[in-house]
């Protein structure tokens, strides 16, 4: 692997570097699963989606995945508690970061993140702050986990672009693509939220509106992909992860640099999950015990024919560069590590 981005004494290996994996992408796409895997192999911590925290965890007081509100987790408990010893974070508290969130880390400031080696290079003060933030954070986490590696199932690039960029910490990506059409059909669906209180029900889109945003974010995250050093960077495709999701998981573990012999796979494709400390994420992530993985194929029978159009015809430039048959038949070809 080449070295990082981040500037390395001499006398420094990436071994003594916190690893961060990001997965990235668009929505839907099984970023919960492959996230709650790979939280189960030695050294690995899986957050869920990290990004929301701050908002979701705090300011909403939603659950975690052990299924407790993150101010009584055990784990989340201790974060947020180390992360708040520094005074000005404290002052600043949930609202504050999430101000700054808005300010420096959505999708459209994802080139802007890649554009300087490192935070100490960034003009704006709100992105130092908000990287001070993101680094104590994950710093914490791995203090309180004894965590070699820290998964975040956030999909968002740009944060993905910021942590590439912070001191101590050894950036990979996971570019986790799915076919638009099983997106549109998943997000048209109605399912059911457990991490809160009161009944609620994930919000639904109409196909227009995911393909646009499936198009957008999987085109950030290319380039933040193709920015990674060789050997750091890998897209995935959730059509090649259920046709071969031990491979596709070990495949990932070992490029982190991670051994692979303790794996909570049964067989090829059983896996055991035990209960998880994730912060927000798809409601799957709930879900313990042994665990089938298989392809869910509902959408090529249940998305009408209007919606089918709609969401080929506005993902159709990148339809191809993942493989993805016009006619809505997935290509066999797999891509299932591409730097």
């Amino acid at each position: 692997m080449t070295e990082s981005t981040h500037d390395v004494d001499a006398r420094t290996t990436k071994a003594d570097y916190l690893k961060v994996v990001s997965i990235i992408g668009g929505t839907r796409s099984g970023s919960t699963i492959i996230d709650n895997i790979l939280g189960e192999y030695d050294g690995f911590f899986s957050t869920g989606e990290l990004h929301y925290l701050w908002e979701r965890g705090l300011i909403q007081g939603r659950k975690c995945g052990c299924g407790r509100k993150l101010r009584e987790c055990e784990v989340w408990s201790q974060v947020i508690d180390r992360v708040f010893e520094d005074p000005q974070l404290s002052r600043m508290g949930a609202a504050g970061v999430v101000l700054l969130q808005r300010r420096t880390v959505r999708t459209r400031h994802t080139a802007k993140l890649l554009r300087s080696a490192n935070v100490g290079q960034e003009k704006s003060v709100y992105a130092r702050d908000y990287a001070r933030i993101a680094n104590r954070l994950y710093t914490s986490i791995a203090e309180v986990t004894g965590s070699r590696v820290i998964v975040d199932s956030s999909k968002r690039p740009s944060d993905a672009a910021l942590v590439r960029r912070l001191p101590g910490i050894t950036s990979y990506v996971v570019h986790l693509v799915r076919d638009p059409r099983a997106v549109a059909f998943s997000w048209l669906s109605k399912k059911e939220e457990f991490d809160s209180e009161a009944a609620t029900y994930m919000p639904q889109h109409g196909s227009l509106y995911t393909s646009i945003r499936w198009l957008g974010i999987n085109a950030m995250a290319n380039i933040v992909r193709f920015r990674e050093p060789l050997g750091q960077a890998f897209l995935v495709r959730y059509e090649d992860f259920v046709a071969q999701p031990r491979t596709v998981i070990e495949g990932i573990v070992s490029a982190v640099g991670e051994s692979t012999e303790r794996t909570p796979f049964m067989d090829e494709r059983a896996v055991f999950l035990a209960a998880n400390h994730t912060v927000s994420g798809n409601p799957s992530r709930f879900r313990t015990g042994v665990v089938q993985l298989c392809e869910d194929r509902d959408w090529r029978h249940g998305l009408g024919g209007g919606s089918r159009l709609v969401t080929t015809a506005v993902s159709m430039p990148l339809l191809r560069h993942y493989g993805y048959s016009f006619r809505s038949r997935t290509e066999s070809r797999s891509q299932r590590a591409i730097p």
